[in-house]
């Protein structure tokens, strides 16, 4: 049996950790052993009830403040590793991918971003340039052992003269899923959502990479005639700005446990986002069977290669405004398109199994 130890900066619901609790879910038991080992306590929103109660994972954690794993971390790790016989590490995040930096074991790491674009969106420009040439440090350090969470990333590596695999997101489809036009019309009734209007949807978080204004904006212009919803799901700082923006036809949900039913009950979903790794919310969408209207931002193209599908530029509202308004009733060609994609190409199931076939490659070396 072979023990894989999954180490992060905490189980909080994030994109990174949707994408592990996928990987684990469906690791084969009978050659693989997982332990999550966390660098801090966990926050509210955190999924450790998801990992030990759910996936029976065993989950163990350093509890250490950021000063503190500076100053003790990396020693904390590698007496973990020693201690618990671990076979090969599994890295997510700026934090555990650096703590590993230079470790002599065998070791795994996935990078759910682009430093560049994603830091320089997020953080102010003085903590963006430090977490980029920290991170971009230990990426060329570990260079043997990264992985990439889209084909889009690797590319955007290929600047920096590295060439790095990709291992494309997966989405659970047992728990993401299609259901039928009576379902729909019970989840409404159930949520309190208006069963006569066409539901529209965004997930995210309410920062300025996500570029929910767009969204708004775009849907405001295309609802003329009062006749849809717009769910926002997600909360963030940008969230009292927007809510001024909005008008009664703005739905804003904030983090919500239950995003499958919402997105269920939804008729399309739209993402107007500025940069992504391999968006998890678009994946969970498409599983649920919705047409989908995405900002044509590279790993938005990704999902869709080879295929006609309604793509607007960055911050074109009038353009999204003219695809929900071509998004029908009648959208079974649409959502047949969303299933086959993640029939063929982004099951967890399928993500999984490339990352196991990894870790055997590297176990064995």
């Amino acid at each position: 049996m072979n023990k894989v130890l999954y180490v992060v900066s905490t189980l909080r619901k994030t994109g990174p950790i949707v994408v592990l609790a996928n990987i684990v879910k469906y690791l084969d038991r009978s050659q693989f052993e997982p332990i999550i080992l966390t660098l801090s306590s966990e926050p509210d929103d955190s999924m450790l009830n998801y990992f030990k109660d759910t996936l029976n994972i065993r989950v163990d954690s350093l509890n250490l403040s950021r000063i503190k794993g500076l100053l003790i971390g990396k020693s904390k790790i590698k007496k973990y590793i020693n201690e618990n016989d671990i076979d090969i590490v599994h890295t997510h995040g700026i934090r555990a991918d650096g703590f590993l930096k230079k470790m002599n074991i065998t070791k795994v790491s996935t990078l759910h971003n682009y430093p560049y674009y994603d830091y320089s969106m997020k953080f102010g420009k003085l903590k963006a340039k430090i977490m980029i040439q920290n991170h971009m440090s230990t990426i060329k350090e570990n260079r043997r052992d990264v992985i990439a969470c889209s084909n889009t990333i690797s590319e955007e590596f290929k600047q920096n003269r590295l060439v790095i695999p990709a291992i494309q997101n997966g989405v659970d489809t047992e728990v993401f899923k299609a259901i039928d036009d009576s379902k729909k019309i019970e989840l409404k009734e159930a949520l309190e959502i208006s069963k006569d209007k066409k539901i529209f949807i965004t997930v995210g978080s309410l920062i300025p990479r996500k570029d929910m204004q767009t969204v708004i904006d775009g849907f405001k212009l295309y609802n003329k005639n009062n006749d849809s919803l717009l769910l926002i799901a997600g909360d963030g700082f940008k969230r009292e700005k927007l809510e001024a923006i909005a008008d009664e036809s703005i739905i804003f949900l904030g983090n919500i446990p239950n995003v499958v039913e919402y997105l269920q009950l939804s008729d399309c979903f739209v993402s107007a986002s500025l940069a992504e790794g391999l968006p998890n919310t678009v994946l969970e969408a498409m599983a649920c069977g919705l047409p989908i209207v995405l900002s044509d931002i590279p790993s938005h193209l990704e999902l869709f290669e080879n295929e006609e599908f309604k793509f607007f530029e960055i911050k074109d509202t009038q353009k999204l405004s003219e695809l929900l308004e071509s998004v029908s009733n009648d959208f079974l060609e649409e959502q047949e398109l969303s299933l086959k994609m993640i029939r063929e190409k982004f099951s967890a199931k399928t993500m999984s199994e490339k990352y196991q076939k990894v870790y055997m490659e590297k176990i064995n070396e």
